[in-house]
């Protein structure tokens, strides 16, 4: 098996520790927030000083074990890379640093007003003490538990024609956390959409008025953490499906090897990115990103194979990191946007 570079330190104890409760919280029994509060205990989710190989490693590391709570990470982190771009006026970087407080990312609009798909559909209007009133849906987010800090993007201005990132908490007044549905796989991720009916921001929970900048800005990071979740997840299929093609499941062997191999060249890409993310145009970012999710769902697949009727439990790993794998065509960019932009590329 691949392994994530040793950036992280404990990288043993990490994987034992969320090896244990995979099960539990991807059918919802337990979720993500006790890994979140585990990791910044022991001063992982952000140390000073680290970066995008750290965060890489760790994520990849996590999703080795447990695909709900490496999701959930990639959203944490990125909420921190927002608001440590953005400058944090609150003090909300320290607690979620630390895990006491829980980030949900829900810029996929963004991403999408940004390549000319369709405009961000929360509307921001004017209130008569200088602040602003959110108005509109979030179709999709993690992470949504009580008091989490949510970052979005909204529409400025009379017609909506400008643009800008905000801040607000589940729990501010105005903000309808849907029930959350039953999902394939990932259910202790607190996934659910939202509804904002008057929520009040003010200057403070403005992080930019850049949106283009600010998406140029993040999305390395934002691409590359989502690749590491996959690549962990090839990575230990893989290992897996080479593991067990034996007997007579040696005629898979080839194809065991072949997509091990795949996944190994996409990890070498995604490490060597990570440690120089200005090297990579969007294209290359793009690529990357579907590469990974590509083999990702190849891997789970060929372990799936491999491990035949013992794999079609429903409560087995090999199960649980097929469906964990289905989801990822799905995930925001979906397959269809990173095609679409890819095509655009030239």
């Amino acid at each position: 098996m691949t392994t994530a570079p040793a950036v992280v330190p404990q990288r043993a104890d990490v994987a034992a520790w969320f090896g244990e409760r995979a099960a539990a919280v991807d059918a919802g029994a337990a979720d993500v927030r006790d890994g979140l509060a585990w990791l910044g205990a022991a001063d992982l989710l952000a140390p000073a000083g680290s970066g995008l190989p750290h965060a890489v490693s760790l994520v990849e590391t996590v999703a080795g074990e447990c695909m709900a709570s490496a999701f959930s990470l990639w959203a944490q982190r990125m909420v921190l890379e927002y608001l440590d771009l953005s400058g944090d006026r609150r003090g909300d970087l320290d607690e979620l640093r630390a895990g006491c407080r829980v980030g949900a990312t829900a810029m996929a609009p963004a991403l999408r007003d940004v390549a000319g798909l369709e405009p961000v559909p929360v509307v921001a209007t004017p209130a008569g003490d200088g602040g602003l009133v959110l108005d509109g849906p979030i179709r999709w987010a993690s992470n949504l538990f009580p008091g989490a800090t949510v970052v979005l993007p909204v529409r400025l201005g009379p017609e909506g024609e400008r643009r800008a990132i905000m801040r607000i908490e589940t729990d501010r007044p105005g903000v309808h956390v849907a029930p959350r549905p039953e999902l394939l796989a990932l259910n202790g991720t607190g996934s659910s959409s939202v509804t904002l009916e008057g929520v009040r921001v003010g200057e403070a929970d403005v992080l930019s008025t850049d949106l283009r900048g600010f998406v140029d800005a993040v999305r390395p990071a934002f691409l590359l953490v989502q690749a590491a979740f996959c690549v962990g997840l090839a990575g230990r299929s893989a290992a897996e499906a080479r593991a067990r093609a034996t007997g007579q499941n040696a005629e898979l062997a080839g194809d065991a090897e072949a997509v091990a191999a795949r996944a190994a060249e996409v990890h070498d890409r995604l490490h060597a990115a990570a440690e120089s993310p200005a090297a990579l145009g969007p294209a290359d970012l793009l690529r990357l990103r579907l590469d990974a999710a590509h083999v990702a769902t190849e891997a789970t697949r060929t372990e799936a194979a491999v491990r035949g009727g013992a794999g079609y439990l429903a409560t087995s790993p090999v199960a649980r990191r097929l469906r964990e794998g289905a989801f990822l065509p799905i995930q925001s960019p979906t397959e269809g946007h990173l095609r679409w932009e890819l095509s655009r590329c030239g």
